[in-house]
C-alpha cells in the first residue's frame, strides 16, 4: 500500500447534475432538522442504458431519520 494518495477523478457533468439533484432535496429539510443538517440523498443504481436514481430522500424534521436511510428506504429492493 501506498502512503501517497491517488488524486481524485475529476468530477462529470454527470456528477455535477446528481449533486445538485441532492442539494436540492436536502434545501426540503432547511430550519427543520435541527440537530442536525439538512441533508439530501440519492441511490444511483447503473443499468444499460446508463445511471438511474432509483432513490431520493432527505433528513425529516427533527433530524431522524437521515436522508441515507429515507432513499434507501424509498429505493426498490436490489437483486
Amino acid at each position: 500500500m501506498s502512503a501517497v494518495a491517488e488524486a481524485p477523478e475529476p468530477l462529470t457533468a454527470e456528477d455535477a447534475w446528481f449533486m445538485r439533484a441532492a442539494l436540492a432535496l436536502g434545501r426540503r429539510g432547511l430550519g427543520q432538522v435541527w440537530p442536525n443538517p439538512a441533508v439530501g440523498a440519492l441511490v444511483v443504481r447503473h443499468g444499460p442504458a446508463g445511471p438511474v436514481v432509483v432513490g431520493r430522500g432527505w433528513t425529516q424534521p427533527g433530524g431522524r431519520p437521515h436522508a441515507e436511510t429515507e432513499a434507501l428506504r424509498r429505493a426498490p429492493p436490489f437483486t
